[in-house]
This record gives structure tokens, C-alpha cells and sequence, in this order.
């Protein structure tokens, strides 16, 4: 049932052009969608889908998000064994730049995703 909510949630953001470009860690993909999609100016819901060979979901992973370096890391709760974790970011207007840092048996790196931003009165 999770998987289905998920799916539908990923597809219901799908309006032609993702919210950021997807990044390689480790060799799996780290994909950004925000709800609302494209986000508007504020706290929006950030999710993060870190996925592996066929697809596969990656789970224990430890993902933390932040806007800049002077934030304080905010951890994302992981959405069971699917590879999403869930986490929320109050996004600048224009372009956003969100750092994601993600943990594994001590490798550690950190993302930078600029988010394409809804249009001023979105």
C-alpha cells in the first residue's frame, strides 16, 4: 500500500520538468520532489528517493537536509524499506539551493540541488 501512495505521489508532481536534477552517490540515483510541485516560497515537504540497480529503493541511509551552511542539518524520516525519506525545507524565492546529506557505514557526502521554483502568484 505504501508503495502505491508513493507511486502516486511521484506521479501526481510529474508536470514535464522535475523539481531538481537528479545526482549519482555511491552509485545510486538521488532524485528531489517537492509537494507542492513546482514548491512555492516557504515551508514546503521535500522528499528524497535514493534508488539503486533495477530501480531498487535504498533503505538505512541516514538523510539530513538544509538551505545553507549556517542551517542546522535537519534529519528526513525514512518511509520504511522504500528508499524515500521525508523531510521538509522552507525554500527562498527565485531558485533554492538544497543541501542533501546522506550517511551510510561512515561515508558521508553532501548534494547540492538547485530547486526550480513555482512562479511569483504560483
Amino acid at each position: 500500500m505504501k508503495q502505491l501512495f508513493v507511486l502516486l505521489v511521484l506521479l501526481s508532481g510529474c508536470s514535464g520538468q522535475p523539481d531538481a536534477i537528479p545526482q549519482k552517490w555511491e552509485g545510486f540515483e538521488v532524485r528531489i520532489e517537492t509537494q507542492p510541485s513546482p514548491p512555492r516560497t516557504g515551508m514546503n515537504e521535500v522528499m528524497v528517493e535514493v534508488s539503486g540497480k533495477h530501480g531498487k529503493g535504498v533503505h538505512g541511509l541516514v538523510v539530513s537536509l538544509r538551505m545553507s551552511d549556517s542551517e542546522p542539518w535537519k534529519q528526513a524520516f525514512p518511509d520504511g524499506d522504500l528508499g524515500v525519506y521525508h523531510g521538509a525545507a522552507n525554500l527562498g524565492p527565485g531558485r533554492a539551493n538544497l543541501q542533501v546529506r546522506i550517511e551510510q557505514g561512515g561515508r558521508k557526502e553532501t548534494l547540492y540541488f538547485p530547486i526550480r521554483m513555482a512562479a511569483s502568484g504560483s
